[in-house]
């Protein structure tokens, strides 16, 4: 099993799942078979609630400072490995664009200033999985689950007028971030049932920001509509997500942090016992943002896994 990994509005969030019925986004607390290997390729798409031009100056004009995102697109690869049946390693780096950036600030609330697109290699990010619960009579699993985010992505991306990003834009956050969780899983003749808790803990990075901790809990229904001669599994999901406000300099960005819930409907098709390709939508039902930022209108999920 690839785990998911949920991260900021701004970075990647997708996730695999092989084997028997399970979720897209969810992880599950299955592991990989010692000695196999599981491959992943995934792009996440998400779409925001742009600001116009007029808003923009707008929010500055009342004494805000405030930017705007059109759309962040992610190419996520992804690996695993069995150790031991009960205990895998897997890991994950990104390709992240964040499309049409831009600001208007308080001390100039009649221009806005447009950055262009940012771009790059993501933080790669090591996971370790071990199964420390399997009662095969009743078929439930549990599994504990250890990270930790490396600052391997871009740090230094400039803007069209070759001003540097600030760290919220970045494809990657220049933070050492462990990250810790629990997974369960419990499994019925066509059906199964998801759930994990994921807490991140941001320290401070590139350019002195900490771009505040991250708690998911995501919950999870598979149901197996057919196994041959393709195996068809039909899934939905509850994705949820609360972001610690940002700081920059330790002073807290207001218009920063959020509580945002998602229900994700998502579909996998799987073949030959190895292959598995799967979509996912993600739209918001609950969406607390703190201060003036861009809401999610959706986020859409694709990727194809192979089993080796």
């Amino acid at each position: 099993m690839l785990l998911s990994a949920s991260a900021s509005a701004h970075h990647p969030s997708g996730g695999a799942g092989l084997g028997e019925t399970g979720p897209v986004r969810t992880i599950s607390a299955s592991t990989l078979q010692h000695d196999k290997w599981a491959l992943a390729l995934q792009s996440e798409f998400i779409d925001f609630d742009a600001f116009s031009d007029s808003e923009l100056k707008e929010i500055a004009q009342s004494g805000s400072d405030v930017h705007s995102v059109d759309s962040i697109f992610h190419t996520i690869f992804s690996m695993g490995y069995g150790i031991t049946d009960d205990l895998t390693l897997s890991l994950k780096v990104p390709y992240v664009v964040l499309n049409n950036i831009k600001e208007a600030h308080k001390d100039e609330p009649d221009e806005v200033h447009i950055h262009g697109d940012s771009k790059g290699i993501g933080d790669l990010t090591i996971f370790s999985q071990y199964r420390f619960l399997k009662m095969y009579d009743l078929n439930i699993e549990s599994s504990l689950i250890f990270g930790l985010r490396i600052p391997f992505g871009r740090t230094k991306a400039r803007d069209i007028d070759g001003e540097r990003f600030e760290t919220e834009f970045q494809p990657g956050s220049g933070s050492w971030n462990p990250l810790v969780g629990l997974a369960a899983t419990k499994r019925f003749e066509k059906m199964s049932l998801d759930a994990d808790v994921l807490y991140t803990i941001a320290t401070k990075g590139a350019q002195e920001t900490d771009l505040g901790d991250l708690f998911n809990y995501d919950l999870a229904l598979s149901y197996r509509v057919f196994n041959r001669p393709v195996v068809w599994d039909l899934i939905v999901e509850a994705n949820g997500e609360w972001k610690q406000k940002q700081k920059i300099d330790g002073v807290k960005d207001k218009n920063s942090g959020e509580t945002v819930i998602f229900l994700s409907p998502a579909m996998r098709f799987s073949w030959s016992r190895k292959w598995s390709a799967y979509l996912s939508a993600g739209f918001p039902v609950v969406q607390n943002l703190n201060g003036d930022q861009n809401e999610t209108n959706m986020r859409a999920l694709i990727g194809i896994s192979l089993g080796l």
